[in-house]
């Protein structure tokens, strides 16, 4: 299930609100994905979201920051994923406006280059919320299982960083707000990234998208209901195999002891419940005990007896 795709519809319905609130999200955007190239005026900007709506509300955030109208919006169809994806582009000044402005890149005497992430983004928790927002957009996703167990998918949810200290410092200030998570190496990307359902779920509730924890919440206890029925299916299928090797095993002593000895050989008492669980082999030992008026431990006590002289006959010992 790409529970990415709901908690990020869930992130665009909510935009953030102050400027350096929008600041911090299109600069998680803009990490996440964005690629940063050089052109014969400086540096080119691009990335990539998913539907031409999010390119468009993002662009429109980009005017409201930066006073900047974004006209190279290219859509296309992403036919592996089989959805639509919209490709924003900005270059020259526009470009070095908004990486800029969102800290990204700095020029030292007289050199321009790139940074890591802003300590600024840290320092107020709803920056930093804003920041992880657009990062998740960008080059976060999320999978959870499917609650009847037909898919093999556990709970996952990572971000991918193309710097290490960035992510780091990102883990570090997720670790100040009581979310702990793990990062790994995959190929040129630093991933961020969290295996338990309820760290999951306690990150989506940081961002915050409640209506996705809400989801992840369902999905949490339907699967848990799912996996006590299986267990209970399985542990009635046990006691049920049990019953029946049992019940096989006594009808295997009676045929043994008729065939070599004859049931006149056994007691008053184990003759008649060898012939009563053979006459009845399918009735439950509760019914097979009814019939001879004992109780279940009796009717247990004498079957264990017959085996014993079945065991004993084979083994030529009576």
């Amino acid at each position: 299930m790409n529970f990415g795709e709901v908690i990020k519809k869930e992130l665009f319905d909510k935009p953030p609100k102050t400027v350096s609130q929008k600041k911090a999200f299109l600069a998680g955007i803009v990490r996440g994905k964005g690629v940063l190239y050089e052109t014969e005026d400086g540096y080119g900007l691009s990335f990539v979201v998913v539907g031409e709506e999010r390119a468009l509300f993002i662009a429109e955030t980009i005017k409201n920051v930066f006073g900047i109208d974004v006209r190279e919006i290219s859509v296309s169809e992403d036919r592996l994923n089989k959805r639509e994806t919209a490709e924003i582009d900005l270059t020259g000044k526009d470009a070095e406006t908004v990486l800029s402005g969102l800290k990204i890149i700095e020029e030292r005497d007289g050199e321009t280059s790139v940074v890591n992430v802003d300590d600024g983004v840290y320092g107020n928790v709803d920056v930093f919320r804003a920041f992880l927002r657009g990062l998740f957009i960008s080059a976060g996703s999320c999978t959870v299982p499917d609650a009847d167990g037909s898919t093999k998918t556990g709970y996952h949810l990572e971000i991918s960083f193309s710097h290490s200290s960035s992510c780091a410092s990102a883990l570090e200030n997720l670790n100040k707000n009581g979310i702990s998570g793990n990062i790994i190496r995959r190929k040129n990307d630093y991933v961020l990234y969290f295996k338990s359902a309820e760290t999951i779920k306690d990150f989506i509730a940081f961002l915050p998208a409640p209506s996705s924890v809400l989801k992840l919440t369902d999905v949490i206890i339907e699967r848990e209901l799912f996996n006590v029925t299986n267990r209970r299916k399985n542990c009635d299928l046990g006691n049920v195999t049990r019953q029946l090797d049992a019940q096989e095993k006594i009808l295997r002593a009676i045929e043994i002891i008729e065939k070599e000895k004859g049931l006149d050989f056994l007691k008053t008492e184990l003759k008649e419940t060898a012939l009563a669980r053979k006459t009845y082999s399918e009735d439950s030992l509760s019914e097979v005990a009814a019939r001879l008026n004992v109780t279940k431990s009796c009717l247990n006590h004498r079957l264990r007896k017959i085996t014993e002289i079945s065991e004993k006959i084979s083994e030529n010992k009576i």
